[in-house]
């Protein structure tokens, strides 16, 4: 059980290393460049660290070359050059169609679309990937399958960039004409998430920077200060279950990356749903492992008959709970109450 005192230690705790953290990362990049912006908005707005997968993902333009190239997609006549893709730190002129890895990313996002069909939902199944709550009980042995996904690292978009143009097939070829016919399997991908309708009940945002990824997060959890839960490492094999931490949240934002040449996500709110941190062991050792984060659905009656989970856990929609571990690269997002 959580005390009182527990509670108020993790939040002295966070707050302590989200203000080292930031006064590190601050140390480590330019004031003239986007990424310190882009530090300061996420010390306004979260009240955790920033995890290494998104730190990575800083933006190292200045703030001419912001002002620059904002200017220029404003005039309406702008795409890529090789100059911008590598001050912007973009994946421009490499073909990446890996369906599988695609696939994976997407695997619990847009499940139950209108049609019931998921439009990268992939024939390899792995018995491992989807799960009951009744797994977690500490001292219990699990397997833990490889959760990394292995998308190219882009960087975002300063907001101000990413602010003027939509994510659309014809916005996405007027741009990054050569990035579309390299990785064109990918991008359409992406494109069917992001433009797909809305899942009854849930909101959909595909933000192009992290300011927007940040702002939509706290619309959809009517928050102002949000904690941001990720997996640690992705150590795979068989493990024990040490401790686990139910986050007790009525709304949870589940945001996953997704291909186009900048950084981008595909994140919704999820309803009736939990979340977790699992923290795992050696299974002979004891030593510590890693933290996974694990997401739980409590309400599957809306899911397709044909989805991966049911084939694994063996029951038909509405009639369990499917939970799943998130990957090194997502993030789910939480009020910080």
């Amino acid at each position: 059980m959580v005390t009182s005192h527990s509670l108020t230690f993790l939040l002295l705790f966070h707050l302590a290393f989200s203000l080292s953290f930031t006064l590190f990362a601050s140390a480590q990049v330019s004031p003239s460049s986007i990424s310190s912006d882009q530090i300061k908005f996420w010390s306004e707005n979260v009240h955790n660290q920033m995890p290494e997968s998104i730190f990575k993902k800083l933006s190292p333009l200045t703030k001419w070359d912001r002002d620059y190239y904002t200017k220029m997609i404003s005039k309406n006549d702008f795409s890529e050059s090789p100059n911008f893709c590598t001050l912007a730190k973009l994946s421009c002129s490499s073909e990446y169609d890996d369906f599988k890895t695609v696939k994976q990313a997407y695997a619990e996002t847009k499940v139950y679309n209108n049609n019931g069909a998921l439009p990268s939902q992939s024939n390899e199944v792995d018995e491992f990937s989807y799960f009951r709550l009744s797994i977690f009980r500490e001292g219990n042995k699990l397997h833990l399958s490889d959760l990394e996904e292995k998308i190219p690292n882009r960087a975002f978009l300063p907001q101000e960039i990413a602010s003027k143009f939509s994510i659309s097939r014809k916005n996405i070829r007027k741009i990054f004409p050569n990035s579309y016919e390299l990785s064109k399997s990918s991008i359409e991908t992406t494109l069917s998430y992001c433009n797909a309708e809305a899942i009854k009940g849930e909101i959909e945002n595909c933000p192009k920077s992290l300011e927007e990824m940040i702002s939509f997060s706290k619309f959809a959890l009517s928050k102002n200060k949000l904690l941001a839960l990720t997996s640690q490492s992705t150590s795979t094999g068989d493990f024990l279950i040490k401790k686990i931490k139910k986050f007790d949240t009525p709304k949870i934002v589940a945001c996953h990356e997704v291909y186009l040449p900048f950084a981008a996500y595909f994140c919704h709110s999820v309803s009736s749903s939990r979340i977790y941190a699992v923290d795992l062991v050696e299974a002979e050792t004891r030593l510590s492992v890693n933290t996974v984060i694990a997401i739980c659905h409590m309400d599957t009656s809306r899911w397709p008959a044909n989805h991966v989970a049911f084939k694994i856990l063996k029951f038909s929609p509405g009639e369990g709970e499917a939970c799943h571990w998130m990957s090194n690269i997502d993030l789910a997002w939480i009020a910080d109450d």
